[in-house]
C-alpha cells in the first residue's frame, strides 16, 4: 500500500532522478543547468496528488532541536534526503492556520517555487513572533515538513500586523509545490473543523 509520505518521497525523487539525469547530460551552463526537468513523464510527476483530507500536502513547522535531551516532546523525523534530524513534536503552525497556498515560480530558477501562504488571524499572529524571534542569531532554525516528511528549513519573512500573507522562498520543486497548492484549502478545513 502506497502511503501518503512514500508518495511525497516517490515524487522528490522522480525529481531528484531527473534533475541527475538532466546535469549529467548538460554542457554545464548555468542556464542549460536550470531548464525546466525534461522527462516522459512530466505530465504524471507533477501532477498534484489529491485524495482525502489530511492524505497529502499536510504542512507542519517545528522547532529544530541542535541538541538531543531525550525530552519527550522531541522526535525524530526524516528529511527528503533521508537523513533524520530532531524536532519539537508539537507544531509552532500547520495546515489548520494555512487557508490556502499558491505556489509562486522563481523566475531565475525554472520548475521551483516560492509559496504564499494565506494564513489565519492567529496563524498570523504566530507567523508574526516567528519571524521577530528568527533576528535573533541564536534563534532555532525551523523545519517545514511536508505530510510528515522535513522539506527544508526556512527563516520566517518579516509580517506586518496588517496582513496574514506571507511568501515561504523556498525553493520549492514543482511537485511538491503544485501538491501544496492543490491540497491546501481542504486540509485547512479538515484540520481546523469549517
Amino acid at each position: 500500500m502506497t502511503t501518503p509520505k512514500h508518495t511525497f518521497r516517490f515524487l522528490c525523487a522522480a525529481s531528484c532522478l531527473a534533475a541527475s539525469a538532466l546535469l549529467a547530460s548538460c554542457d554545464g551552463s548555468a542556464s542549460s543547468i536550470l531548464d525546466p526537468l525534461n522527462v516522459d513523464d512530466k505530465e504524471e510527476v507533477y501532477k498534484p496528488v489529491v485524495g482525502e483530507p489530511g492524505e497529502f500536502g499536510v504542512v507542519s513547522i517545528h522547532e529544530i532541536i541542535r541538541h538531543k535531551r531525550g525530552a519527550e516532546k522531541e522526535i525524530e523525523v526524516e528529511t527528503m534526503f533521508g537523513d533524520e534530524i530532531i524536532i519539537d513534536r508539537n507544531p509552532l503552525l500547520d495546515s489548520s492556520d494555512i487557508i490556502s497556498i499558491e505556489a509562486i515560480e522563481v523566475n531565475d530558477l525554472p520548475g521551483f517555487y516560492k509559496l504564499r501562504l494565506n494564513l489565519t488571524q492567529e496563524g498570523g499572529k504566530i507567523w508574526r513572533k516567528l519571524s521577530l524571534d528568527s533576528r535573533d542569531s541564536n534563534a532555532p532554525s525551523l523545519a517545514f515538513l511536508i505530510d510528515g516528511v522535513s522539506y527544508r528549513t526556512i527563516k520566517p519573512r518579516f509580517l506586518y500586523s496588517d496582513q496574514d500573507t506571507v511568501v515561504v522562498d523556498g525553493p520549492f520543486d514543482e511537485a511538491a509545490a503544485l501538491n501544496l497548492e492543490a491540497n491546501a484549502i481542504r486540509n485547512f478545513m479538515h484540520f481546523s473543523q469549517q
